[in-house]
């Protein structure tokens, strides 16, 4: 009697894991992606992608391990893959709205960096370097994680982290210096 049931249940049982331990990390890996890629349609193609093959290999997920840190591993692969797809084929409508986005001029002086201008300068960093920046401070993973995610020896990160941090400090350091903010005369 009971034969039936037992064929039914490991699908199910399979859909539910995802369900539970995959789709919780949909935004984070939409932020991440749109962060790399900078563009939200190819984002949002790099996640479905990611989705896709995250299902489609998710029997062999072990339960119990780091699904997140498997999630983003599948998501940089993506990336490069997608990457090599999308330089052969640049548009100039897309050069022209970087360009008409990044040299629009603040209509005021503000008192402090706003969200759009940390990301803009986010966006300004090599990707190697904010890549690892994203990973470490952004989504929080431990160098190891990050390592195994992008494929690169543990004091690649390290130094990638520390350099992309010191980059982006001094794209901020000028942003905030071109609205008045901060010393002028200091010396880094």
């Amino acid at each position: 009697m009971d034969s039936g049931a037992p064929h039914s249940i490991p699908a199910m049982s399979l859909e539910a894991r995802f369900e539970s331990e995959a789709m919780p990390h949909l935004n984070d890996l939409f932020r991440t992606a749109t962060r790399v890629t900078g563009e939200r349609g190819q984002a949002e193609d790099v996640v479905q992608e990611v989705f896709l093959q995250a299902w489609r290999s998710f029997d062999k997920f072990e339960p119990g391990t780091n699904c997140r840190a498997w999630l983003y591993k599948i998501l940089f692969h993506c990336v490069s893959h997608h990457r090599r797809k999308w330089f052969r084929m640049p548009t100039l409508k897309e050069n022209e709205e970087h360009l008409e986005a990044n040299l629009v001029q603040p209509e005021s002086v503000p008192q402090h960096l706003t969200d759009q201008e940390i990301l803009a300068a986010l966006d300004g960093i090599p990707a190697d370097f904010r890549n690892v920046v994203l990973l470490v401070d952004v989504d929080e993973f431990a160098y190891k994680e990050v390592a195994e995610i992008l494929g690169i020896p543990i004091g690649t990160v390290m130094s990638r982290l520390s350099r992309g941090r010191g980059l982006l400090r001094k794209r901020l350091a000028d942003v905030a210096h071109s609205y008045g903010i901060g010393k002028t005369g200091q010396v880094d």
